[in-house]
């Protein structure tokens, strides 16, 4: 019998602050989570250090890392990448949902239904978006040996699963993921997806905004 598929755990950072107040964050960097996310990660933390992990991959955001070190400790080695930041939202970075929805409520449900036809000033093109990351994933978290951890955001991870489940990237916000929650690919004949979005590792309390679309 050969060895087990390797696994890549995609992981979605706990609650920031600014999913706590529905405000878009994109790609901004120095977002810290809330005082429910720093909860959410050190939950996250049991289930993570029980992983036989040979890496751990983390976005330079700061919701990341702050997920990463509350989950993992200091003494874990992080592999820190800017291609796994989240999608660039331009101009609507920093804004509430509701302002948004308010000032233009077609083009915010245009942006969940059809986001290919969507264009925000300073915002990153959705196919190139997929392009970095599945790039990223096929070499650097697929390289090596071992099982590894991505701790990430969720527009990463969604998109993602629009390439390996051979979806169009319109289908990006096609699924609800939690913060801190575990979506497991098994790295087998090719990428074939386990688990999605599994929070077992956190009690009632800790479960936060559920169904929150990200990254906004």
């Amino acid at each position: 019998m050969g060895p087990l598929p390797r696994k890549i755990y995609l992981v979605r950072h706990a609650e920031s602050a600014w999913n706590r107040e529905r405000r878009v964050q994109g790609t901004a960097l120095q977002v810290a989570l809330s005082p429910m996310g720093r909860t959410q990660a050190r939950l996250l933390g049991g289930r993570l250090r029980a992983l036989p992990l040979e890496a751990v991959y983390s976005s330079d955001a700061r919701r990341t890392l702050e997920t990463a070190r509350l989950a993992l400790g200091e003494d874990v080695p992080l592999k820190v990448s800017a291609e796994i930041r989240e999608l660039s939202l331009g101009e609507w970075e920093g804004r509430l949902i509701g302002d948004l929805r308010d000032a233009d409520p077609e083009k915010l449900d245009a942006w969940y239904r059809r986001p290919s036809t969507v264009k925000i000033e300073g915002g990153e093109d959705l196919v190139r978006f997929r392009k970095r990351v599945v790039t990223f994933m096929d070499g650097s978290a697929a390289s090596g040996v071992g099982d590894v951890a991505v701790i990430t955001h969720g527009g990463v991870i969604c998109i993602y699963l629009t390439h390996i489940l051979g979806m169009h990237v319109d289908d990006l916000w096609s699924v609800s993921l939690p913060n801190a929650s575990i979506t497991t690919v098994v790295l087998d004949f090719k990428p074939r997806l386990r688990s999605f979005g599994d929070t077992s590792h956190l009690d009632g309390s800790a479960l936060g905004l559920d169904g929150m679309p990200a990254p906004l």
